[in-house]
C-alpha cells in the first residue's frame, strides 16, 4: 500500500476552465434511466455515452456516490470521465435520495445495506445486462468504497478508483471530536428520527436521510467493526478484493481521517492497491476535503490522473498512478461558480 512515486505526467496546456471547456467541446449522450433493484424497487439513474465513431466504447464506470450525497454532483466529472476514457459513465440515486426518493421519508424503509446489496447491485446489473462482456470499472467515494465489503460485483471489475473512503468508527478520529460525535451518533440520530421520521439534512448532512439509514449508519459508527460488526462476512470479502485500485486520502477530510482511512486500508490486504495521500497544496488548491475531488477545478489533475488510471485498467493494460501536477493557479471560488453557471448552455 505504498504512496505512488510515479514521474508526473506532462502538465496540460492549462488547468481549471480551459481544460475542463477542452472536454465540454466532444459531445456525451447524457440519458435518463431506472434500474430496478432485486426487491422491485425502482433507482432513478443517469447514463453518459461518449458520442464515438461507429458507437465504440471501452466500457462502462459505475459511479457509487457517498452518503448523502445526490448523483447530480457526480455530472460534470461523470461527463468529463465519458470523454476523457471514451467510456460510459453511469450514476444513480441510492433509495430515499435524489429521483429515487419517495413523496415522503416518513414510514419509507431503507438501510445502508439496503443501498449496497440492493441498490448498487442493481447497477451492476444494469451494465452487465446492457452491455453483456464489455470491461467496467467502478468509483466509489466514502461510502461507495466501502461497499465493496457488501456485495461482490465490484470484483469483475477492470479497475477502481477510492475517494476518501474509510471505515468510520467515531474513535478514529481525533480525540477533542470524540464527545461530539458521540453525541450525533446516540442522541442526534435516535431523536431525530423519532420526531421526523426521518433525519433531517439540515442537520449538517445535506440531504434527508430515510430513518432506517440514518440508524444503521449510527450503529456502525459506534462499533470497532464500523459494518462488520453487523455484516460478519464483509471481513472475506474485504480480504478478497483483488481489482487494481487507486485510493485517495487527502490530509483535510474531516469525514475521513487518517485512523480510518487506514482501518479500511488494512482490510484490503490482497488488492493491488496504490494509496496517494495528498496535502491540497500538492494539486495547486487550498482545500480539498472529503467532496471536493469532484468539483471541475481538479479537472486538469486529480479528474486527468483517475481518467488516466481507469483508461489503463478498461483496455486491459496494468493501471498506474501518474500526478497531473497544475500548471496554473486553479480557478478561483468565484470563477468556479460562474463556471457551473454556464453549464449547458453552449
Amino acid at each position: 500500500m505504498a504512496k505512488s512515486n510515479a514521474p508526473s505526467l506532462p502538465a496540460p496546456a492549462r488547468n481549471g476552465a480551459s481544460s475542463f471547456a477542452k472536454h465540454q467541446a466532444q459531445p456525451v449522450e447524457i440519458s435518463t434511466v431506472e434500474l430496478i433493484a432485486a426487491d422491485g424497487a425502482k433507482i432513478g439513474a443517469t447514463l453518459f455515452t461518449p458520442v464515438t465513431p461507429a458507437g465504440l466504447s471501452r466500457g462502462t464506470v459505475i459511479i457509487h456516490s457517498a452518503t448523502a450525497v445526490p448523483q447530480g454532483y457526480y455530472r460534470r466529472f461523470a461527463e468529463y470521465a465519458a470523454r476523457a476514457i471514451g467510456a460510459r459513465v453511469l450514476t444513480y440515486d441510492y433509495r430515499g435520495i435524489g429521483r429515487s426518493r419517495p413523496r415522503s421519508l416518513r414510514g419509507f424503509r431503507a438501510t445502508l445495506t439496503d443501498w449496497a446489496r440492493l441498490d448498487a447491485s442493481a447497477a451492476h446489473e444494469y451494465v452487465r445486462a446492457r452491455f453483456p462482456g464489455e470491461p467496467f470499472a467502478v468509483i466509489g467515494h466514502s461510502f461507495g468504497g466501502q461497499l465493496v465489503g457488501l456485495i461482490d460485483e465490484p470484483r469483475g471489475a477492470s479497475g477502481m478508483v477510492m475517494v476518501g473512503a474509510q471505515l468510520a468508527y467515531y474513535r478514529d478520529w481525533p480525540a477533542k471530536e470524540h464527545n461530539k460525535l458521540a453525541f450525533v451518533w446516540r442522541m442526534l440520530v435516535p431523536i431525530s428520527n423519532a420526531l421526523f421520521g426521518y433525519m433531517p439534512g439540515r442537520f449538517g448532512l445535506g440531504e434527508d436521510l430515510p430513518r432506517g439509514v440514518a440508524q444503521q449508519w449510527a450503529d456502525w459508527c459506534l462499533h470497532p467493526d464500523y459494518l462488520i460488526s453487523e455484516h460478519l462476512d464483509a471481513r472475506e470479502r474485504y480480504a478478497r478484493f483483488d481489482v487494481p485500485t487507486l485510493f485517495y486520502s487527502f490530509s483535510d477530510d474531516e469525514y475521513a481521517p487518517p485512523a480510518a482511512v487506514d482501518h479500511l486500508l488494512r482490510r484490503l490486504r490482497r488488492a493491488p492497491l496504490t494509496h496517494v495521500h495528498l496535502a491540497p497544496a500538492e494539486r495547486g488548491a487550498d482545500a480539498i476535503g472529503h467532496f471536493g475531488f469532484f468539483r471541475p477545478r481538479f479537472s486538469g489533475t486529480l479528474w486527468r490522473e483517475a481518467a488516466t488510471f481507469l483508461t489503463d485498467a478498461l483496455n486491459g493494460r496494468d493501471p498506474q498512478h501518474v500526478p497531473a501536477l497544475p500548471a496554473e493557479p486553479l480557478l478561483s471560488l468565484g470563477e468556479e461558480v460562474m463556471a457551473d453557471l454556464q453549464y449547458g448552455r453552449s
